[in-house]
C-alpha cells in the first residue's frame, strides 16, 4: 500500500512508527498544491488561521511528493492514523501516483473537502496569516519552511510553495506608491 504526501507528511517522520518499507518521489498527475486549508488545530488556531496545503484538480498539472510504501498488514494501522491526524474533512482517495521504477501505483492520499478554506490565494495575505499563525504543531511559518526545505532536498520545484515561503522570509509585505 502507498500512502502519498505533498505537505508536511513528506518531512515530519510520521511514517517511522506504522513501519514504512520504503519511500520514493512519486507525482499525481491532474492535481496541484493550493494554500487554501485553514488550520485552525495543527499549525494555527481558531483567532490566527493557519495556511497550510491542500490539492486540487488541475487539467495538466502534477504534483510531485513523497510516497511512502507499507505492508498491507499495516493498511488499518495507517489509515486509521491518518483519519486521527488530518480529521473527519479530509477524504483519502484511492489515486494513481506515478513512481519512478515502479510505474504507474495506486496510492492513497489526503484531500480537504472540509469548511475552513481560505477564499484568498494572493501571497501577500497568506504570508501575513503565516506570520500570525501558531497550532499544536508548532508555528504555520514552521510548516511552510519544513515543506519548501523538504521540496529543495528532492529537487522537487513547486512555486506556490517558493513564492510563499520567499515572501514570508525576505518581505513584509507589497510595496505601495
Amino acid at each position: 500500500m502507498w500512502i502519498f504526501g505533498y505537505g508536511s507528511l513528506m518531512w515530519d517522520g510520521w511514517e517511522q512508527r506504522p513501519g514504512f518499507q520504503r519511500c520514493a518521489v512519486a507525482t499525481l498527475l491532474g492535481y496541484q498544491r493550493i494554500f487554501n486549508k485553514a488550520s485552525i488545530r495543527n499549525w494555527g488556531n481558531r483567532q490566527h488561521l493557519g495556511p497550510t496545503l491542500n490539492i486540487e484538480p488541475s487539467e495538466g498539472a502534477a504534483c510531485m511528493g513523497v510516497a511512502f510504501e507499507f505492508s498491507e498488514n499495516s493498511r488499518d494501522e495507517v489509515l486509521a492514523y491518518l483519519r486521527d491526524r488530518k480529521g473527519p474533512s479530509f477524504e483519502l482517495r484511492e489515486l494513481r501516483l506515478c513512481i519512478p521504477g515502479e510505474g504507474d501505483m495506486v496510492g492513497t492520499v489526503q484531500i480537504y473537502r472540509g469548511r475552513n478554506i481560505l477564499a484568498s490565494n494572493d501571497v501577500y495575505e497568506l504570508a501575513a496569516l503565516v506570520r500570525a499563525a501558531k497550532g499544536t504543531s508548532g508555528s504555520c511559518a514552521d510548516y511552510v519552511v519544513g515543506v519548501a526545505h523538504e521540496l529543495t532536498r528532492l529537487n522537487i520545484e513547486n512555486a506556490v510553495v517558493t513564492s510563499l515561503c520567499q515572501v514570508l522570509l525576505h518581505e513584509e509585505g507589497p510595496t505601495h506608491a
